[in-house]
Formats: C-alpha cells, sequence, structure tokens
C-alpha cells in the first residue's frame, strides 16, 4: 500500500499491515471464507460508528481489513474453476461480497472520511482492478458490483489526484475497455443520462490524460483506441464521441501547440548530408518527440475508429492544424525556418501510414493555396534553391513518391505527361512502342564517363559483359551490375503491386482506362486515395457494403456513365496552360535542370537527386518509364531529356578530367571515399539493429515502452544495401573532412566536408558512373517485365 507510506499515516505507530497468506499457497477454501467474513465483520464495525469523520486509526484499521480481504479473495478464486459462471456461485467470498453489498457500503463510507477520501478511493480502485482481473467480465452483470463501481468512477471526475490515484485509475479503466471488447453488449451499461445527455463515463475519464507524456498517459490513450474500435461495433459510442466529447478537437489543437513550440530552426544538425529527421533527431530535439507520440496517437485513432469519426478527425486537422499552422510554417522567410518546416512535413508524411490522415495532407499539398500559389508548386520550386533547402526538399519529395498514391503523381507527372504534348506529333501515332531488345540499357552504360573506365579502355567498351566488381574482395556494390539489376526487380514488382488498383494504366490514351478492382489485393499499398483518379479522389467514401475493407487501398473506377471520360477533359478543368504547351510539368522539369547542374551541385545533392529520378523510373505507367528510360523517343526541343542531360554532364566531366594531370589519382581517391563511406553506413546500420534487439530481448513485461503505433516508428534510412541511390544518404558520427580514405573505428566530431574543385567533378564522375548502371538495370527490368506479361 503505497499511498499508506507515502502520507502523514507514516507518523502513526500501527506497522504496516502484513499479508496474511501465500497467495501462491494452497488453502482452506472454508477457513477462508470465514477469515474473509471476519475481517468484513470487524471493517464494518468500524465503518458503523464512524458517524462523524473518522479519526486515523479508523482509517487505518479498515484499510487493513480490506488488504487482508483482498489477499482472501486472490486465494479463493485462485481455486474457482473459471469456466464456472457466474463466479459468484463458485466462490463463497465473492458470493458474500455481492449478497453484503460490501462494495456499496465501502463507496458510502469512502466518501465521509474527509482528508482521507482519495486514499481509501485508491484501495477501492485496486480492489476492483483485481476482481475484473480475476472474474473476467461475469462480475458486471451484478448490480451489486456494478452499481458502486459506476458511482466510484463518477465520483472521479472534475478531481485532481495524485500520480498514483492517477495511475491506478486509468489502469481500471483501461481492464474496463478490454472487457467490453470481448463483451460488446456490456457496453450499455456504462452509458448515463445527465440533463438529457448521453454519457459514457469510461470515455469522458480517460480523454484528459490523451497528451500525457507518461505511462499513465501512455496506457490512456491505449484505452481511448480500444473504446475507437468500439464506436465501430456500437452506434451509442460513436454517437457520443461526435456529437459529446471533443477528442478529435483535442487532438487537432494538441498537434497545433505542440508543433508551434518546435524550435525554428534546427542548430544542432551540422551533418552535411542531413536530410531528414531519423529517430534519434526525434529523440534529441527538444519537444519533438512529444509532438510524434500525438501524431502517431491521431493516426491510430484514424485507422480504428468509426468512419464518421475519423472524418470529423480530417476535418479538425485540415482546418485546425494544416491550413493555419503548418501552412505559414512552410513560408516562413528564412531558409533555416524553411529547412526545418520542410523536416517536420516529411516526418509526418513518415508517420502518417493510414489515408484517415493522408487524405487531408494530400488534399492539403495539392489544393492549397498560399498568395495565389499551389504549396505544392511552391516546394518544387525549393528544388532549385541552396544546398540545404534543396536537399530537404528532395527528400521531401522522395518521401511523397514512395507513398504509390495516385492522386500526387497525377498532380506531379501524370497530368502533363497524359496528353502527350512532350513528344514530336510523329511520335503520338505509334506511342510506346515494345522494345525486347532495350537498346536503351546499352545507350545507359556508353554514357559511363571515360574517366571511370576501370581498366583504361576506350567508351566502347562490350556493356554485354559489364559485370565489374571494382571492390569484389570487400563485397561494394560498387560495378556490381547484378546487384543493380536485382534491386531494380525487387523495386518495379513492388511498385507495380502498389499501383495495381490505379484507374489509369497512364499509355497515353486519349480516354481513361478503367479496370474491374480486386478489393482484396495490395494489403500494404496506397494506390489512391478515393473515388478515381483526379482530386475528386479525396474525397471520402463511406460506403458501408465496403466500410470492412480499407478504401484507401482502392483506386475505385468510375460509373459506367464516366468510363468514357476524356482526361484532357479533367486536366483543361484544372490547368488550361496544359493544353496551349509543350512542357513534361513542373516538377519534372525543375528535377532535371537540377541534374544539369550535377557538376556544380554538391555530393549528397547528387546523390538525393539520383536516388529520386530513379524512384520515379521505377514506376511502369508507360507515359513516365518511356520518357525516362526510353532513348529512341523523341521529345519537344523545348522538354528536357534525361539521356541529353547525362550525356552533356559525361562530356563536361570527360573534359574537365582530361586537363588533370592526376586524373586517375583523383577518381581512385572519390571511389575509396564513397567505399569508405559505405562501410561506415553499412556498420552503423547493422549497430543501431544490434542495438535494437538487444533492448528488446532486455525489456520486460513491466517496462513501459515509448507509444507506438502499427509496428516500429518507420525509420528515414532504408536498407544499406538497396541500391546505389541510396546508398550513401544516411547520418553517420564519423568525421569526413576530406576526400582522403577515413578509418572506420575513428569516432570524431562530424564537420562539414569541403572539397576543392577536382576532387568534386571526380566525386560526380564516380557517382554518374554507377548511377548509369542502376538506370540501365531498371531499363533491363522494366523490359523483362513487360514481355513477362505478353506471355502471362
Amino acid at each position: 500500500m503505497d499511498w499508506l507510506r507515502n502520507n502523514s499515516f507514516r507518523s502513526l505507530t500501527r506497522q504496516p499491515p502484513r499479508s496474511l497468506l501465500n497467495t501462491t499457497a494452497e488453502c482452506d477454501r472454508t477457513a477462508c471464507y470465514d477469515s474473509f467474513k471476519e475481517h468484513w465483520s470487524q471493517a464494518f464495525k468500524i465503518i458503523q460508528r464512524s458517524q462523524q469523520l473518522p479519526t486515523h486509526d479508523d482509517v487505518l484499521g479498515v484499510v487493513n481489513y480490506l488488504e487482508q480481504m483482498v489477499t482472501l479473495l486472490l486465494l479463493d478464486t485462485k481455486e474457482v474453476d473459471q469456466i464456472t459462471i457466474p463466479v459468484s456461485n463458485s466462490s463463497q467470498c465473492l458470493e458474500h461480497l455481492i449478497s453484503e453489498n460490501i462494495l456499496d457500503k465501502l463507496f458510502e463510507w469512502g466518501i465521509r472520511t474527509g482528508k482521507y477520501t482519495n486514499a481509501v478511493r485508491m484501495e477501492q480502485l485496486k480492489l476492483y482492478e483485481m476482481l475484473l482481473t480475476q472474474s473476467r467480465h461475469l462480475l458486471l452483470v451484478h448490480e451489486p458490483f456494478l452499481r458502486p463501481l459506476l458511482k466510484l468512477l463518477q465520483s472521479c471526475q472534475d478531481e485532481v489526484f495524485s500520480k498514483e490515484i492517477e495511475k491506478q485509475l486509468v489502469s481500471l479503466l483501461y481492464q474496463l475497455c478490454v472487457l467490453l471488447m470481448q463483451n460488446v453488449d456490456l457496453l450499455d451499461l456504462f452509458f448515463s443520462k445527465e440533463q438529457n445527455k448521453s454519457k459514457f463515463i469510461i470515455f469522458s475519464l480517460l480523454i484528459s490524460f490523451v497528451h500525457r507524456e507518461d505511462s499513465v498517459g501512455m496506457q490512456a490513450r491505449d484505452a481511448l483506441l480500444l473504446c475507437m474500435s468500439l464506436s465501430k461495433k456500437n452506434k451509442n459510442v460513436a454517437a457520443y464521441i461526435l456529437e459529446h466529447s471533443n477528442l478529435c478537437v483535442l487532438l487537432a489543437t494538441g498537434l497545433s501547440a505542440l508543433y508551434s513550440i518546435l524550435p525554428h530552426v534546427l542548430q544542432d544538425v551540422v551533418a552535411p548530408d542531413w536530410h531528414r529527421l531519423t529517430p534519434d533527431d526525434v529523440n534529441d530535439i527538444k519537444d519533438l518527440s512529444t509532438f510524434v507520440t500525438s501524431l502517431e496517437f491521431a493516426n491510430a485513432v484514424a485507422q480504428v475508429a468509426h468512419p464518421h469519426i475519423r472524418r470529423q478527425l480530417q476535418e479538425f486537422l485540415y482546418r485546425g492544424f494544416l491550413i493555419p499552422v503548418l501552412g505559414p510554417a512552410l513560408l516562413q522567410a528564412s531558409v533555416g525556418e524553411k529547412v526545418a518546416a520542410t523536416t517536420y512535413l516529411e516526418l509526418i508524411l513518415r508517420t502518417v501510414t493510414h489515408p484517415g490522415l493522408l487524405y487531408p495532407l494530400l488534399q492539403f499539398l495539392i489544393q492549397q493555396q498560399y498568395d495565389g500559389h499551389r504549396l505544392l508548386h511552391i516546394l518544387i520550386q525549393r528544388i532549385s534553391a541552396e544546398d540545404d533547402l534543396c536537399l530537404v526538399t528532395i527528400a521531401l519529395f522522395e518521401t511523397m513518391v514512395e507513398i504509390n498514391c495516385e492522386d500526387l503523381m497525377l498532380e506531379l507527372v501524370f497530368q502533363y505527361l497524359q496528353p502527350c504534348l512532350h513528344l514530336m506529333l510523329s511520335q503520338r501515332q505509334k506511342l510506346l512502342p515494345l522494345d525486347p531488345h532495350c537498346h536503351s540499357f546499352e545507350k545507359f552504360l556508353h554514357l559511363a564517363p571515360s574517366c571511370c573506365d576501370p581498366a583504361g579502355l576506350s567508351p566502347k567498351v562490350d556493356t554485354r559483359n559489364i559485370h565489374w566488381n571494382h571492390y569484389g574482395s570487400q563485397q561494394s556494390l560498387y560495378g556490381n551490375y547484378h546487384a543493380y539489376l536485382c534491386d531494380a526487380r525487387n523495386k518495379i514488382a513492388a511498385c507495380q503491386l502498389a499501383c495495381s488498383h490505379w484507374s489509369n494504366s497512364y499509355t497515353g490514351c486519349d480516354s481513361t482506362v478503367t479496370q474491374d478492382t480486386n478489393l482484396s489485393e495490395s494489403p500494404n499499398s496506397l494506390p489512391s486515395l478515393g473515388e478515381s483518379s483526379g482530386y475528386e479522389s479525396l474525397k471520402i467514401k463511406l460506403d458501408d457494403a465496403i466500410e470492412d475493407l480499407p478504401s484507401w487501398q482502392i483506386s475505385q473506377n468510375e460509373t459506367a456513365s464516366n468510363k468514357q471520360c476524356n482526361l484532357n477533359e479533367h486536366l483543361n478543368e484544372n490547368g488550361d496552360q496544359l493544353c496551349t504547351s509543350s512542357t513534361a510539368g513542373p516538377f519534372i522539369t525543375v528535377v532535371l535542370d537540377k541534374l544539369n547542374t550535377m557538376i556544380s551541385n554538391t555530393l549528397y545533392v547528387n546523390l538525393h537527386l539520383t536516388g529520386l529520378i530513379s524512384r520515379l523510373a521505377v514506376y511502369s505507367q508507360p507515359l513516365l518509364r518511356t520518357y525516362l528510360l526510353d532513348h529512341s523517343l523523341v521529345l519537344q526541343p523545348d522538354v528536357p531529356s534525361l539521356f541529353q542531360i547525362i550525356g552533356a554532364t559525361k562530356q563536361k566531366i570527360d573534359e574537365y578530367m582530361n586537363r588533370q594531370t592526376d586524373s586517375k589519382s583523383l577518381i581512385k581517391q572519390a571511389r575509396s571515399f564513397l567505399q569508405e563511406r559505405e562501410t561506415r553506413l553499412v556498420n552503423a546500420r547493422r549497430s543501431a539493429l544490434e542495438s535494437k534487439n538487444l533492448a528488446a530481448t532486455t525489456t520486460t513485461a513491466d517496462t513501459f515502452e515509448p507509444f507506438q503505433r502499427n509496428g516500429p516508428k518507420r525509420r528515414s534510412f532504408t536498407s544499406p544495401l538497396s541500391s546505389f541511390s541510396n546508398m550513401f544518404t544516411r547520418r553517420v558520427s564519423h568525421t569526413e573532412t576530406s576526400i582522403q580514405l577515413v578509418s572506420p573505428s575513428e569516432d570524431t566530431a562530424y564537420t562539414q566536408l569541403k572539397f576543392n574543385e577536382p576532387q568534386q567533378v571526380a566525386l560526380c564522375a564516380v557517382v554518374l558512373d554507377e548511377w548509369v548502371k542502376e538506370l540501365a538495370a531498371l531499363a533491363q527490368e522494366h523490359t523483362i517485365a513487360q514481355l513477362s506479361a505478353l506471355f502471362k
């Protein structure tokens, strides 16, 4: 009894009560019952004589007897056949507890104990939790048990308790939620009428703990999520949360308040390759962990709650957090503030895993305007900004593209490519032919800088045998073309599965292409956000017939009367300029313009830029795939071509390196530096996984873990051996002060890298040399996937 040992009762001479019996030992149930009755008899005598405020000794006496009764109840119920219904018929102690109306008498006495009311309330909370744990839901059907329980819960409203009592109260409420999830028919017992309004006492008590950061808050949020799940099973719960609670308002305003106190500038981030917030950053940056916890909880609510609750939450988040708070934050004046706001947005996109919150977030990005400019287009232009802002913006779009959302990709790419105005007129009649020989594969490999030829061969090396491995003994990915092929095959297959329910195939035809949707496929993807491709798909369909299915996984086809709708009409309604000019759209144009300055970009911008383009090339939709990977496509003169840009960059690199007397040494140093960096990143990733596994094995059941939903938090880095573009993008804790090799064992401060111009060009050459292999592998695997589909 911690409350007894930590309050004024300690000044009394009476000793703390000792446990009457060992609850693990065998006992005589008859003797147990007799002892139980005697303890209650003695306690009741004290209660009866306490006409006025009880004394210290009176309260201690009742509490001591109550503790002995709890011990006896545990012993007695331990021997009871738990299948017996009701339990009270098998346990004489429980039967006596109910028949003598002990719990009600104890409550009525407890509210008259003056300054000791909370101490007695604490013991009652413990007693109820123990009884519920032992008897499951069976005691809830007994009025002598339920009535005083409800009285006790109602007495806890609008009260300020110590942490110990709060913990015990939330623990009891959580236990009740677990039982009600298993026995939904008992839910109505916990509803009461107050001023002609229905009140769900459990939910109303839990909601005050929703933003608590300690273990009490974590368990309260778990209990609230159970209530949200109950809202799908019981209309009274859903109606109460919607009409009489302010949970959605609390979540939206809570996110706004927590976001407003986040650092406006991330001054402690000094790593030259830092581009997004990692779990370590979340823990290190003040108040960010609390914000992420609140966001994860809101995401979990959207996942399990009744669809009407989810819609209400979306509305409050959109109008109470995204538009008034996040939007202005992204438009702040200083570069440092823009960098911080962009990284917060990227973190939000990675944290929100359920479409219930992706709906308003993507709608916010796609449709919201500030000063006459759409937010998404403002972010696109920042790809051309200085290094820090450019890097975090590219990381943001990498995350967007990874979502595999049709509506987002329609806004970024396909609405501009679908009219085929980026192609010469002669190309539009024989659009997107299949090249079974994949000549683009060889074309890409010929675009590798000549100065990177490992054997000093001419640029016309036999590309059919290009399986070099410059660092074969160290198992590096450099030059390992087979590894690129395997990676490309896996990525293409995963992306095809994620996009399998898109409402359009984006082949360049004028009319939309519809297909039957299999509702059971692609359980882990987010192909589209609603009824059809286009902005209208951001509307939520609350059809009870498919409510049990995750509607965000399905791009619902248009109705039969609209199946022949011309996509160009949709484009005309949303942007007439698309039909009057040849363009690949602002997103692809800005990305390729940035690639055109590859030699002057920093190493880390180039790594992420090439990674973003490669991820776009993973999409199998013909319009995008051929635009990026088909060298035979004839584009309009003012439309940027990936092949032309890479070819021009290769020429600049070769011309520059030919003027350097130590070009071979520079290339060797660049390769060594990047491979050493790869080694450190792989080791850092391995150490992080080992530490995580060790922590998992040493965690006990009684230890509270950080609040998590849907498994571990998504980390900002991917597999260390996934592809070239992802190979060097993660933050490590080692110095990289020059292009010279740095030992992996060194553990010094992380400082800003400074490369001179020859070193910068050499690094660019090595990056381009590896990237064209990745693009070649993607082109090959796309061709194989197309041929395989023809023979199915």
